[in-house]
């Protein structure tokens, strides 16, 4: 049952962080992608994971720059959006899973594609 409770939270949260990035004044921000949020159980802390696509690593330590100065403005969103009594402390870092998945995929593609050739 907790469970089902901070998925709902957790996704919850993403949407609404998507739309405090959206709603910033500052273009670098605007267009981030939230790929997923982690709670802890008491809702205090939340993990944000964002996309790094085609950014390089000088941009995305400005845009966790940006994003550390811009917490307060965020966390003031969060809190006339969702009504709820404590916002978490929000935390933020760019999610390698995605890039690790996607080198996997490529590795499993070439290896297909040589034991077709040898076939």
């Amino acid at each position: 049952m907790n469970n089902i409770k901070i998925l709902k939270t957790q996704s919850l949260l993403q949407e609404v962080l998507q739309e405090a990035f959206f709603a910033l004044n500052d273009n670098r921000l605007n267009n981030l992608s939230v790929v997923r949020v982690e709670c802890s159980k008491g809702k205090e802390f939340a993990r944000v994971f964002l996309d790094n696509t085609g950014l390089i690593e000088s941009e995305q330590k400005e845009i966790l720059k940006l994003l550390k100065k811009a917490n307060g403005i965020i966390r003031q969103y969060l809190q006339s959006s969702l009504s709820w009594y404590k916002i978490p402390n929000l935390s933020y870092e760019f999610d390698v899973e995605v890039e690790e998945l996607t080198k996997l995929d490529l590795i499993f593609k070439k290896i297909h594609k040589e034991v077709s050739n040898n076939e």
